[in-house]
């Protein structure tokens, strides 16, 4: 691959260019991110509520409306 617009880019390795941060508001290569973060379940028990006919088919007016009918 060819870059017409940085002169001497293919003399460049591309592992070199990679670790190169030009902005500095998120998490870089020289700072590792956790691979195995801990899963908290249960965290919104009780703070959520599901009707009981949540997966009950809609009724054919609404079922018209998504179609464009």
């Amino acid at each position: 691959m060819q870059n017409a617009n940085t002169p001497g880019a293919s003399a460049v390795d591309p592992a070199q260019r990679a670790e190169v941060s030009t902005r500095d508001d998120g998490p870089s290569a020289d700072c590792p991110v956790p691979v195995n973060a801990p899963v908290r379940f249960g965290v919104l028990q009780g703070q959520a509520w599901i009707a009981d006919d949540f997966d009950a088919p809609l009724p054919d007016y609404l079922l018209d409306a998504f179609e464009g009918r």
